[in-house]
């Protein structure tokens, strides 16, 4: 079988993988890897992130195949899949990285040098006692956002709810966070 997919062309391998024929999508999937592995480990610099970038790739490939018409080659497709997906990862991390810059700089312009490490681990166990006093679903919701990095929609697919239920219980969870830290940093500086 695997013989007879490989007098295919990408192209036809594709279109009969739309079909449902899996082992055209096998056969794809060996023909058009590695040049997206190349690419991504390229961008990343890291073997593991580059191999989990190729594998989600392939997976909303076979999730949405039936739903996709090409414009151009299949090669230029997964090309463009990768690419996004690398910028949608490298937005990940610098959001999450831009959060701890934030929370850092808080810190740093509040509290003298010397007085910045116990400061920094006071205002992490009222974070941490804050978020623990939220709702169950508004904790889990702002876990998923801001220590997995999950989008939205990756969190509204994870716990099967709209993704504007999520957008909703982030903004709440971070004002209800952002109101207890304020008074616990006001109470603090008052005594």
């Amino acid at each position: 079988m695997a013989a007879l997919m490989q007098n295919h062309t990408t192209e036809e391998l594709f279109h009969l993988a739309k079909t449902g024929d899996n082992a055209a999508f096998t056969a794809l999937y060996r023909r058009t890897w590695q040049p997206l592995y190349e690419l991504a480990y390229r961008k990343t610099k890291d073997e593991d992130e580059a191999k989990d970038i190729v594998q989600d790739i392939y997976i909303v490939l076979w999730q949405k195949i039936d739903t996709i018409e090409l414009q151009g080659s299949v090669a230029a497709y997964l090309y463009s899949m990768a690419k996004y997906e690398i910028i949608r990862r490298m937005r990940q991390f610098l959001k999450a990285k831009q959060h701890h810059y934030d929370y850092q700089q808080l810190i740093d312009s509040m509290v003298a040098p010397s007085y910045q490490a116990i400061f920094a681990d006071e205002l992490k166990q009222r974070l941490k006692s804050e978020i623990e006093a939220l709702p169950e679903r508004q904790q889990r919701i702002l876990r998923l956002h801001s220590e997995k990095n999950y989008t939205t929609r990756e969190i509204a697919d994870e716990l099967n709810i709209a993704e504007q239920t999520v957008k909703n219980q982030l903004v709440h969870a971070r004002r209800k966070v952002r109101s207890g830290i304020k008074a616990g940093i006001l109470s603090s500086i008052l005594l």
